[in-house]
């Protein structure tokens, strides 16, 4: 981040929504997505025991990428953010790779007949999965490092994808493990085709010699590996730990399906760690340690009230979706699901919290706050024995992950400037409201997709024209931005209407018989825009508004140019971001007036807070139900 810090908040958060993150969001998407099909497709292919060599070396990729290979993608990044002449990988990398890919091709070797089926080649293919992925985890960490986020999130994307349609392929013509093998081999090489070593010119500012003497690397590389071996043994032991409890074949498989669906959103999460460790680590060699310290305590409160949140939907619909997925013996029981979809929530706001520390070179504190997680895990499942072995484990994990994140938050803010905690909670609040907008609309956008589709498919039958407008619509300090949408009205239809009613609305606004802000009988609106108004389809788009940060969950309706010269561009409703739902929309959606709405949007700003907008987002819930709206 290169903002003088007496510069707005507003402006010193701007990478968030610039710089390629968006591709960087839908890449880690395509790659999440892209990886669960090519192994539903070669399980179901070849059946569980063909398919047992290609998960075993799947199980050794995703090891050695995550404790190993991701560590040394996040040292390049770190060393070329803070100098982007010098060599992006240290000497002690080759060695650490070297020594993993000797050490996993021994496994494979020695282990072959147990784990392999026999099959030797895959020993072959172990030594190439280890060393293509080595390439592809310097080759993103060189892209991040000189900030090509747009190539990174492509790059990210197309591997899974690359391995994919290798794996459609050989499933049409030959269906075969080594097959599906090669797949994992090829896809991390189509990194090369954007040339990601070469070097570019990147516009932002260069920190002076200074910082970057303050910044070493010294034994980080270790801490790193520690503290991603620490906080993996906290999410993949599940499995095991059932075992060496004493569990059935039974509970281990239900244990193994619960970790692996819960696996999901860190996967897409390893990803987005490349965005923000550039940032912060400016930040660190720039001494803004009191803008971190907000950081790591906004980022450790957004992840607690998702937590709770993700705890629900696992009670609810979690042992549900791992029947679907998995079959009906791999059902757990709703308090296993909970916790696991908890513990996840919390896995994943410790990664994010940790690249604090990473950028401050502290990888001491990181890895001894991981360690204290996995032992106080190990705690905990001893203390609870009396419960069923699968829910002890659940419990152990939800444990480990929540002092994992204490740690590592208070190893983030451990040194504090009394003078500066008014400003850190301000800025803490910000990145808390940030961190919700962010994660809740993904997890919206990716679930209510199908229903975007089917929307999409009965507009176009109902009506020609395009699926999908941008509207004008003015945001935060008056910016003007395109706001996504459904189409509701026919296409080309007659703008008169709409700016006829502007001109009743600015007549007759501040008189006793003013009228509602909705047309009354719009025959522009076609028989399916009429349900998906009726139901705030329409307005889903809305939540890639929030992820780009031109919008956020809760806010003032955004208003189109006309609307907002009315009221006036000085009108507290345009300090801050505008929403998807507001006060004035749980008060009376559209059947209010222009003043009424007016009047609510600045008593949000003038009252608004975390505890206000988890209300009103619980409240449009039911206000979608109770009114129809335009």
């Amino acid at each position: 981040m290169t903002s003088p810090k007496g510069q707005e908040p507003q402006a010193r958060y701007a990478y968030l929504r610039s710089d390629g993150t968006a591709y960087i969001v839908v890449g880690s998407l395509v790659a999440g997505l892209a990886a669960y099909a090519y192994q539903l497709l070669g399980g179901r292919t070849l059946g569980a025991e063909a398919f047992a060599p290609v998960s075993v070396l799947l199980t050794i990729h995703f090891l050695t990428f995550i404790v190993i290979l991701l560590p040394i993608e996040q040292l390049i990044v770190r060393r070329l953010t803070i100098d982007r002449s010098r060599s992006g990988l240290p000497a002690g990398a080759y060695w650490l790779a070297g020594l993993t890919m000797v050490g996993a091709t021994l496994f494979a070797f020695l282990g072959a007949d147990e784990y392999l089926n026999g099959d030797r080649r895959f020993v072959v293919f172990t030594a190439l999965t280890i060393g293509v992925h080595f390439v592809f985890a310097v080759a993103r960490g060189h892209l991040a490092g000189w900030r090509r986020f747009r190539t990174y999130g492509m790059a990210s994307g197309g591997a899974s994808l690359v391995r994919l349609i290798v794996a459609i392929g050989v499933t049409l013509v030959r269906p075969s493990a080594t097959g599906f093998a090669l797949g994992l081999i090829l896809g991390p090489l189509v990194v090369l085709v954007w040339k990601p070593f070469r070097r570019v010119e990147v516009d932002r500012d260069e920190l002076d010699e200074d910082a970057k003497s303050a910044l070493d690397d010294r034994g980080l590389l270790t801490g790193l590996v520690l503290a991603a071996a620490s906080s993996q043994a906290l999410l993949l032991a599940g499995p095991l730990a059932v075992g060496v409890l004493g569990g059935s074949a039974v509970e281990i498989s239900i244990a193994f399906a619960a970790f692996t669906l819960g696996r999901a959103p860190l996967t897409f999460g390893y990803n987005l760690l490349a965005r923000v460790l550039p940032p912060f680590t400016e930040m660190a060699a720039r001494g803004e340690r009191s803008e971190l310290r907000a950081w790591a305590r906004g980022m450790g409160l957004a992840a607690s009230g998702l937590a709770v949140i993700a705890a629900g939907v696992g009670w609810l619909l979690g042992p549900w979706i791992i029947g679907a997925a998995f079959g009906a013996d791999f059902i757990p029981s709703r308090l296993t699901a909970a916790a696991v979809s908890f513990g996840v929530v919390f896995a994943g706001g410790g990664l994010f919290v940790g690249q604090i520390l990473v950028a401050r070179g502290q990888s001491l504190r990181l890895a001894i706050a991981w360690l204290s997680g996995f032992l106080s895990a190990v705690v905990a499942i001893i203390l609870t024995a009396p419960l069923g072995i699968v829910t002890r484990v659940g419990i152990g994990f939800v444990v480990g992950e929540i002092l994992a994140l204490a740690a590592l938050v208070a190893g983030a803010v451990i040194v504090r400037d009394a003078d500066a905690i008014k400003e850190e909670a301000k800025a803490a609040a910000m990145v808390t409201r940030r961190t919700l907008d962010i994660a809740v609309s993904l997890v919206v956008l990716v679930l209510t997709t199908p229903l975007i589709l089917l929307a999409g498919i009965a507009l176009r039958i109902n009506s020609p024209g395009p699926v999908f407008f941008r509207q004008t619509r003015i945001g935060q300090g008056g910016r003007p931005f395109g706001m996504l949408k459904i189409r509701t009205m026919e296409a080309h239809s007659d703008e008169q209407v709409f700016a006829d009613h502007l001109a009743r609305l600015e007549a007759s606004r501040h008189t006793e018989m003013a009228p509602r802000i909705r047309i009354e009988e719009d025959d522009r609106i076609t028989a399916v825009g009429h349900f998906l108004r009726r139901w705030s389809i329409d307005e889903l788009p809305n939540l890639w508004n929030v992820v780009r940060g031109q919008m956020s969950l809760v806010g003032p309706r955004p208003l189109v140019p006309a609307e907002a010269q009315m009221i006036g561009l000085d009108n507290p409703r345009f300090d801050v971001k505008p929403g998807i739902t507001g006060l004035a929309q749980i008060e009376g959606r559209d059947t209010i007036t222009m003043a009424e709405r007016t009047h609510y949007d600045e008593v949000y700003v003038k009252t608004r807070s975390m505890p206000l907008d988890v209300k009103i987002l619980i409240r449009t819930v039911t206000a979608v139900f109770r009114e129809s709206g335009d």
